[in-house]
Parts: C-alpha cells; structure tokens; sequence
C-alpha cells in the first residue's frame, strides 16, 4: 500500500533494553494492531512492507510491527554478555509495549500472534485483559512437549514413506524429543518445512530464502544489522527453547477475559489441530472461536492469504462496530 498516513520506525525502552517497533496505518484513527512474530527468534519488521502488499491489514488497523527481544532490530543487546532472555522476560515485555500502545491510542490493542508470539501473548493477555480488545492466534504453539513428538513423527514417517534416506538419517541422528538446541530445533523443521508442514507452498530453503530477501529489501536493516538478526535466532533459541518445552496452555491458561480467535491450518505439523481444539474446548472466555484454514500449514497468512485477510477485516468489523 503506498500513501500511508502513518509509517515510522520507533525505539522503545521495554525491559530496560532498547527494543524496535514499526508502525504503519492508511488513517491513524484505525484502532491498533500488534504483531507478534513466530519464533523463538524470528524478527517481523522485515515483513512490513510485503505483509502490507499480500495482507493489506494497515487498511483496517493501525499495525505496529514489533521486533522482539533477542530479535530483528532488537537483537544487538542479545548479543553481549549480559542480556536476560526467557520467556518471562517476553510476556513482561509484551505487557510493558501493550501499556505504551494504551496509553498512546487510549484503548487497548488488538493482538495477532504467530506461534510461540500467539502464546506469549495469551500470558500476556491472561495476565493483563485490560491491555488486549482482542487475541487472535495463528498457529499457536500450546502443547509444546506433543507438538514436538508430533512434528518429529511426522517428518521421520514422511521420510520413511518417500524413501529419503537423508532425512531419516538425520532425524534419527537428533533422535526424539525434546529437541532443546538450535541444531536440533532447526534439523527438526527443516525436515517438517520440506514435506509441507509449515508452509503447504514452501521448502525450508524457500522459507529461508524469503527471510534473507525481506531482510535485504527492508529499509530498516543494514548489512550488519541483518548478520545480527540471524546470529539472534540462534542465540534465541538456544536461550529460549528449555524455557519453553513444557509449555502447556490448557494447563496454565484455563481461562482469558478477552475475546479470542484461533486460526489452525488443517495441514500444520507444528503447532498440531487436535492441541488447538483441545485449548478451544476448554477455554473459559467473553467470546472464543476456532477458525480452520482447509489448505494451510502452520503459516495460514501465507498459505492462504486473501481468506487471512478477509477475516481479519471481518474481526476489525466485528470488534469496533460502533468505532
């Protein structure tokens, strides 16, 4: 979209570290909208200006793109000596921005989350409805002890069925679950990404391919600053991935005082359907509703994007009918 009314790059202090947003609207009267990116790792103002063309959401919203702790723009401190990352750290951070964008836009935020930034921001959420009009999940990672087993069963069946002796040797060589390495991790979804369950269109390379693009394309990264945002993928996810395996939201989430959306890909093998219905059944919330994407992964905005946008218009539609 050109001519936006709204488009800046901004420093906030979250946490006591120096953390990167980007904000982008067709008109600043639109109520706000955080992006929350998948991960641990994965930066998402990079993405600003393609999501804006194959997304459209800066019609409706007023999107703020945020780069998060240990990620993106916001990966310099990560890689000093003394910088604290852990998942507590994400949600505190999450509910410090969410109170900025308040105070800011005087209502609160609706929230989009990808993966792990979906399940960051229900903690967020449980823990300051005040904060959130609106969560909505995109794959979000809420049984993460048998999202795991299930990717690497499926990748290692896969394998077996098409004969890819590679690929069986090298998940055989990490072995099961919990796979609490970047190696490990990364050999994992390799595999899962290259027999379509993260993306039904994209390989791993392809997906890798497209990070470095946007990283290149984007205004907002130098040459150095992109070598820094893969060095923080690594260094997230060795720091966050032993936080994070026993996540299990029906546990430690029963109940949100916000309206929530789930959106599942039918053919995700990473964050796996039969966890989001089972979160979805048990939820006690104002409003809760389950959306399948029939021909998407676990990347259903990528996958299927016109539906993704489509209904995101139809939620701000929804939420702000009297707005």
């Amino acid at each position: 979209m050109s001519d936006l009314a709204v488009d800046r790059l901004e420093s906030v202090q979250l946490g006591g570290i120096t953390q990167w947003i980007r904000v982008r609207a067709a008109d600043p009267s639109n109520p706000p909208l955080l992006l929350m990116q998948q991960g641990p790792g994965l930066p998402v103002i990079n993405e600003a200006h393609g999501w804006d063309e194959l997304l459209g959401l800066e019609r409706d919203w007023t999107v703020v793109y945020w780069d998060q702790r240990g990620t993106g723009l916001s990966a310099r401190p990560l890689l000093g000596r003394s910088f604290p990352i852990s998942a507590p750290r994400m949600v505190e951070d999450t509910v410090a921005l969410l109170e900025l964008l308040r105070e800011r836009f005087g209502r609160p935020a609706a929230v989009l989350g990808f993966s792990f930034g979906a399940t960051y921001a229900a903690y967020a959420a449980q823990r300051r409805p005040d904060l959130v009009a609106l969560l909505v999940g995109v794959g979000m990672d809420i049984d993460m002890p048998a999202g795991e087993h299930h990717t690497y069963e499926f990748a290692l069946r896969t394998a077996r069925i098409r004969g890819n002796s590679r690929a069986v040797r090298q998940l055989r060589r990490i072995g099961p679950p919990p796979h609490l390495t970047g190696h490990r991790l990364r050999t994992r979804a390799r595999w899962a990404a290259d027999f379509g369950g993260i993306s039904v269109h994209v390989s791993y390379r392809g997906i890798l391919g497209a990070l470095l693009r946007s990283l290149i394309r984007s205004p907002d990264y130098s040459v150095a600053g992109g070598l820094r945002t893969l060095l923080g993928m690594a260094a997230s996810q060795t720091a966050l991935l032993p936080d994070l395996a026993d996540t299990d939201l029906v546990g430690t989430v029963p109940a949100l005082d916000v309206p929530v959306v789930l959106i599942q890909g039918r053919h995700d093998q990473v964050a796996p359907g039969t966890a989001t219905r089972r979160f979805h059944d048990a939820l006690r919330a104002p409003s809760k509703r389950l959306v399948w994407f029939e021909d998407s992964a676990h990347t259903p905005h990528l996958d299927e994007p016109e539906r993704f946008r489509a209904l995101l218009t139809e939620l701000r539609a929804e939420q702000y009918a009297d707005a």
